[in-house]
Formats: structure tokens, C-alpha cells, sequence
């Protein structure tokens, strides 16, 4: 009877524990991350579609959700309202917000280069910035960072950007590409999966680029400053399966593309056969995943010092930012090291015995 009771009571707690167990690995912690675009293409699979099915954010205890936000401001204002916890948006506006006393900062640089694009129809002679005096620029709206980077090509270019060009918010996708073709507007300065889209339509484009382009960076992913100093261990795990999922995508992107279109079938080229959409979604992919590939010596998501202090330069030049601004204060590498805690060879791996 006594063994009998011992055995029953050592049962009962084994299913305690089970059951408590279970509801600790429950537990997860809930985060949102918001990409600065309502259009979440296959370009942005590395902060939505590939963590998410990949399970690298479950696996850090997240539960992440992924909203599209209209446009950098509105994602620095979400940050700083504590409405969303993460966001990507440009590195200069970044600088821009700091400069306004925004408690933001960049914990990650993603696109390691400009991810805006200023384009011409190819049979108009526009094919550099000194061209665009007198011209009508269009845009998604004016709250995008394609705003800013067009402004400082023109200063660069000796054109004010108040009073030598006219704006237009044109929106994304058919009705932008059909404003420039009516010539209702000269250039459309947008980003690289956007033009990509584009280019898939047939449409030959020049490229416009600013004589400091190469020296700048591209999206970084920001948090508030609150969540820096009480969580940081929350910044450390999000973007690590961004690091893990950019890895991810570079080793297989046919893959990553076919989960994108399951988590967002919307983006999934339609009116043609499957091996020619795959083909139009890889240039929209690679559009972007080319941009995070890693310089030699670089870990996933260092900020460089010297990138940042030319992009700080540029902006006092343009008088984008006051003369004394801190640039250091604007982005930090104090979780680089954990955030590159993980095996590379292992997610590349099991990005090539993937069954999606």
C-alpha cells in the first residue's frame, strides 16, 4: 500500500512538471517588427517570411509579429511611441531623428548599401542628378527615406530641393510606373525591390546615383532606447534570426521564395508558369539579399564606424543634421558578438535540404 501511494505521488509530480514545463515553453515573449513598406516583397524575406517559417525567432523564445508600416518616419515614430518594438528603416534618418532628440538607435545595420533607387525612363536623357533641376520628382509619399537620399543627391548636385524641383507622391506599384510612362512625373525615386518589380515588366531604366553612394549604408533595424537598457536581450534575439535568416536566403533562395509566396501568396507573380514567376521573384530577392552580404572582416550587422561617420558627414554638409551632432550615439555594436553567437555553417546547411 505505501510503495503503492510513493509510486502514485512521484506519478503526479512528473505530470506537474510536465505540464508546468509545457506552459513555461509557451511562454514566449511577444515583439513586433514593422518594415517600413506596406509591400512586403520576397526583397524582405529575411525580416518576415524566413524567421517566421524557419522557427529562428520560436526558437529564441519570440513570438514575433510582422506589420508594414508606410514610410521611415512613420516607423521612427512607432519606435519611439513604444507602439512597435523594432523597425528598418535608413541610416540617415536615423541621424535625422537623433538630431531631433528621438531616443532611437540602430542596433543592426541589414543593407549594408543604399537601398534607394532614383530612376529615369531609358529613352529620356535624365541619367544624372544635375539633370533633375526643373524636373517633377515622384515618390511613394513624403514621409518615405527615398525623400531624404534624393534631397542629398541634389544638394550634392548644387540644385535646391525646395525650390529648383517639384515634388509628387505617386504611390507604389502601377499607378507610380504609369505616372512616369505619362511623364506626369521625370523620375521616381523609390527603392531597389520596388524597381525590380518594375524591371520585371520590361521597363528599361536609367539609374541615377549620387557620386557618394558607394560610401553609404542601407537599411539598419532600430529599437527604442528604454528597451537597449531593460531588455536587451530582446535585441540580441531578434535580430539574430535576421542574421540567421539573411544567411538563410543567400544559400537558397529558390527556396526562401516558394515560403515567401505561402506567407504572403499576394506576392506571387501571377499569369505565367511557375519556373518564370520563380525567375521574376529571384530579381526581386536579389534586388535586396545582394545588398547584406558581408564585406571581408564584418560580422552580421556590425555598423562601421567610418561608413556612419561619412553618412554623419554628408548630412552636416547638407545641413541635414547641426554641425556638432554625436554619431556614435546614433547606432551601438554592443550586442554584435552575441547577436553572431550561432553557427553559420549550420543554417547554410539547412538552408540546402530545405523542403519548402
Amino acid at each position: 500500500m505505501f510503495r503503492h501511494s510513493i509510486m502514485r505521488l512521484a506519478a503526479l509530480i512528473l505530470a506537474a512538471v510536465v505540464i508546468g514545463g509545457t506552459a513555461h515553453a509557451q511562454q514566449k515573449t511577444k515583439l513586433v517588427f514593422a518594415p517600413t513598406t506596406t509591400s512586403i516583397t520576397t526583397g524582405h524575406a529575411a525580416h518576415s517570411s524566413i524567421p517566421l517559417s524557419a522557427g529562428f525567432w520560436k526558437e529564441e523564445g519570440l513570438e514575433v509579429e510582422v506589420i508594414g508600416l508606410q514610410g521611415s518616419t512613420a516607423g521612427i515614430q512607432q519606435v519611439a511611441s513604444g507602439q512597435v518594438h523594432f523597425s528598418s528603416v535608413g541610416g540617415e534618418d536615423v541621424m535625422k531623428a537623433r538630431a531631433k532628440g528621438v531616443p532611437i538607435v540602430a542596433v543592426y545595420t541589414y543593407a549594408r548599401k543604399p537601398i534607394y533607387r532614383i530612376v529615369s525612363l531609358s529613352d529620356t536623357p535624365i541619367t544624372k542628378p544635375e539633370h533633375l533641376k526643373g524636373k517633377t520628382i515622384g515618390v511613394p509619399n513624403m514621409a518615405v527615406g527615398s525623400v531624404a537620399f534624393t534631397r542629398a543627391a541634389l544638394k550634392t548636385a548644387g540644385i535646391d530641393p525646395d525650390k529648383d524641383v517639384k515634388w509628387l507622391a505617386v504611390g507604389l506599384g502601377a499607378p507610380a510606373l504609369n505616372a512616369l510612362k505619362k511623364k506626369d512625373i521625370d523620375v521616381y525615386a523609390v527603392w531597389d525591390t520596388e524597381v525590380a518589380s518594375f524591371e520585371n515588366t520590361g521597363v528599361k531604366f536609367n539609374l541615377i546615383v549620387p557620386p557618394w553612394n558607394n560610401e553609404m549604408l542601407g537599411n539598419v533595424v532600430i529599437t527604442h532606447e528604454d528597451i537597449l537598457n531593460k531588455n536587451p536581450e530582446w535585441v540580441i534575439k531578434m535580430v539574430r534570426g535576421i542574421a540567421k535568416a539573411s544567411i538563410y536566403g543567400l544559400a537558397n533562395p529558390d527556396a526562401s521564395i516558394r515560403n515567401h509566396w505561402k506567407v504572403y501568396p499576394q506576392t506571387k507573380p501571377q499569369g505565367m508558369d511557375e519556373a518564370e514567376a520563380l525567375k521574376k521573384a529571384k530579381h526581386v530577392f536579389l534586388s535586396r539579399f545582394d545588398l547584406m552580404r558581408l564585406e571581408p572582416g564584418v560580422k552580421w550587422g556590425q555598423n562601421v564606424e567610418t561608413v556612419w561617420k561619412r553618412m554623419a558627414d554628408l548630412a552636416i554638409q547638407e545641413k541635414l543634421i547641426p554641425a556638432d551632432f554625436n554619431v556614435a550615439a546614433a547606432y551601438t555594436n554592443r550586442f554584435i558578438d552575441d547577436i553572431n553567437r550561432f553557427d553559420a555553417k549550420k543554417i547554410e546547411a539547412m538552408a540546402k535540404q530545405s523542403k519548402w
